[in-house]
């Protein structure tokens, strides 16, 4: 894309809607939270206020809407984690259940958010305070003012697990002006060549569609292993899972003819939302259905067949144990949740009419033996029958499934490749854990306790003794650092130009994640990520002073280097060095960095022909390309300008041609 994206008309009258509706879907979240006191904590995510912590930022986001989506995510997080660091995965959700399984499955170590409303405002402060390099939806979670605020900043947006429905894919087509700025920039992992073709059909470009394949045909059949309480061993479970009103209420239609043929079977419910526990409890009760709540640990008495499994991340438990199990959301008009998870454990399954959420999966297990479709509740009264009468039947299903699992698995690693193509080549291990400390006057200091000691406010004044450093225009104040774990580059930041007169260090007050220390502290840990020719960052300060702030930062020495300046006034550069700086500015140009004051004085020369850009206050990751033109006209003006100044000043034009025939990049056909 050469330029930002435009929001269009549709867009904009999206975005009103949705600023409309803020309060009114607050308020039903609060509503929610009657029976669900979850809804109601940490409501000022949704707006976009989450911490502002410099540890995660330059990772990655994940956002997986609820509970079914964090458990097909699961072998793609535990993939990256064996690459990158567990602080810099963040994963949200928009539902309490969606942070609870998330909990479930690592605890704290990974760092849950809640998910933002879909407002410019929510949107940009969540991508400011946490500044991720990447954006990973699990499934089809495409939110058009999320895509267009990551289109601005150039942030790679990747949809894993990919599914698209036909009736999908028409909504898409009619409100097309809508997701406009969406396609070209998206990244799709499809889970089936349907959703693939369905996509490409919309704009995403062809080489940006892969078929990935069902993340969760790689979900590990490992997990709960505990034995079964006393009062269940030797029975026969007949386990519903995810189930929903309607599939309740053909079970328990069902379930008098099962149980007076199978006396020893036990019904285990297993509903798919807890909100829903206490009203299936009130069903069987009317149903004159004696039962015991898993949640009270009430065993079974002499006379009920039927276990309330009223709690939370033990379906896995469940399905292991079961004799037969049933997949929810298909006799009731649902859609259908995830069979995969007892095929996994080589359980065929039953399941009902209603598969449009994943139609080509539910199929393909019918046709391969893994599973059996029932049409009702009289179809589904057959079925158990049959299978708890004939046992030995039923389990030759069980090795279908696992053959249907086996042949499908390999998804994670063809997502973890389109993950890689979107980002490009990163070193997450440079992602170091950050130090943040805020003080009673709301001071506050980052540091990397790796390259320095803690540091309070009063140690960004350097010594009068330390040693100065040359600058750019004269707006920077620099001094050379000595410390234990390396030198750094202390820098206060200064305005120029006719404001300067005014206030030559004070800059209007902003929220802390975007004042200009902070900023450049966060960009440069994710350039360093990408291995660019950048200084770690050190540490940063942020200093408000009433309406107004001051700011400081503190960047790696780089040792036996100079700025462009210094080594024109000692003489000519050599090609080989020209080359270095256009190869350095190229490589910051590649990745979408803008430097706000591309000059001379902030391109560096080391040794072996090497070359470092550096400063970088008001720079940032921007989309087109139109401005990078823009930036090396100004990097020649700066040398032009310095020619006038300078005497002696080892500027040559032709020189000129050098650093540019290092920037372009060479065409394909040429390329190793």
């Amino acid at each position: 894309m050469n330029t930002s994206p435009r929001a269009t008309a549709p867009l904009r009258a999206y975005r009103g809607l949705m600023r409309a509706l803020t309060l009114p879907l607050l308020g039903w979240l609060w509503w929610r939270g009657r029976r669900e006191p979850a809804y109601r904590e940490r409501l000022r995510e949704r707006l976009g206020f989450i911490p502002v912590d410099p540890t995660p930022m330059g990772g990655l986001w994940l956002h997986a809407a609820s509970v079914g989506e964090v458990q097909a995510a699961r072998p793609l997080i535990e993939a990256l984690l064996r690459d990158w660091p567990a602080h810099s995965l963040v994963v949200s959700t928009q539902t309490p259940t969606g942070a609870a399984a998330l909990r479930a499955a690592w605890g704290d170590r990974i760092t849950h958010r809640y998910a933002p409303l879909d407002t410019p405002g929510a949107v940009c402060r969540f991508l400011d305070r946490l500044r991720p390099q990447a954006l990973v939806l699990i499934e089809r979670e495409l939110w058009p003012q999320w895509l267009f605020a990551c289109a601005e900043r150039a942030l790679p947006v990747v949809l894993v697990n990919a599914r698209l429905t036909e009736a999908s894919a028409a909504r898409y087509r009619r409100w097309q002006a809508l997701m406009a700025h969406a396609w070209s920039g998206l990244r799709v992992a499809a889970a089936d060549e349907a959703t693939a073709t369905r996509f490409a059909a919309l704009g995403v470009a062809a080489e940006r569609v892969a078929v990935a394949g069902n993340l969760k045909f790689d979900l590990a059949a490992g997990g709960d292993e505990r034995p079964l309480p006393p009062d269940l061993q030797g029975r026969r479970l007949v386990v519903a899972g995810s189930t929903h009103e309607g599939d309740e209420t053909a079970w328990l239609a069902a379930w008098p003819a099962i149980h007076a043929r199978h006396p020893d079977a036990v019904l285990v419910l297993v509903p798919r939302h807890p909100q829903r526990f206490d009203a299936v409890s009130q069903a069987l009760a009317r149903a004159s259905w004696p039962h015991a709540r898993r949640s009270r640990g009430e065993a079974l008495q002499p006379g009920q067949h039927v276990l309330l499994a009223d709690t939370m991340g033990e379906l896995m438990f469940w399905y292991r144990h079961a004799a037969l199990c049933f997949v929810g959301g298909t006799l009731a008009p649902v859609g259908g949740h995830n069979p995969l998870e007892p095929l996994s454990l080589g359980q065929p399954v039953l399941f009902g009419p209603h598969t449009h959420n994943a139609p080509a999966l539910f199929d393909e297990a019918a046709q391969r033996g893994a599973a059996l479709r029932v049409a009702d509740a009289a179809a589904l009264e057959a079925a158990v029958v049959q299978a708890l009468s004939f046992p030995e039947t039923w389990a030759r299903r069980g090795q279908a499934a696992l053959a249907l699992m086996a042949d499908h698995r390999g998804a994670t690693q063809r997502c973890l490749q389109a993950l890689h193509a979107a980002t490009g080549p990163v070193q997450p291990q440079r992602l170091v854990p950050i130090e943040h400390r805020t003080d009673a006057d709301g001071r506050t200091v980052w540091f990397d306790p790796a390259r320095t000691a803690a540091l309070a406010p009063a140690d960004f004044l350097p010594a009068p003794a330390a040693e100065r450093l040359a600058t750019g225009s004269g707006r920077g104040q620099a001094a050379l650092v000595p410390a234990a774990a390396g030198a750094y580059v202390l820098r206060h930041y200064r305005r120029g130009g006719l404001v300067a007169r005014l206030s030559d260090d004070r800059f209007l007050r902003e929220p802390l994640a975007r004042g200009r220390a902070l900023r450049e502290f966060a960009l440069l840990r994710l350039m360093r990520s990408w291995d660019l020719p950048v200084p770690a960052p050190v540490a940063a300060l942020h200093r408000p002073h009433g309406l107004v702030y001051s700011a400081d930062i503190a960047v790696a020495w780089l040792p036996d280097t100079r700025n462009l300046v210094q080594c024109l006034r000692e003489a000519r550069p050599s090609p080989a060095q020209w080359a270095a700086l256009g190869r350095a500015i190229r490589r910051l140009h590649e990745r979408q960095v803008f430097h706000a004051d591309l000059n001379a004085h902030n391109l560096l020369l080391g040794a072996q022909d090497t070359a470092w850009v550096v400063d970088f206050d008001k720079c940032a990751v921007r989309a087109g390309s139109g401005w990078k033109a823009a930036n090396l006209a100004r990097l020649q003006r700066s040398l032009r300008k310095e020619a006038q100044r300078q005497t002696p000043f080892h500027w040559h034009e032709d020189d000129w041609a050098l650093l540019l025939a290092a920037y372009e990049p060479a065409p394909a056909s040429e390329r190793p």
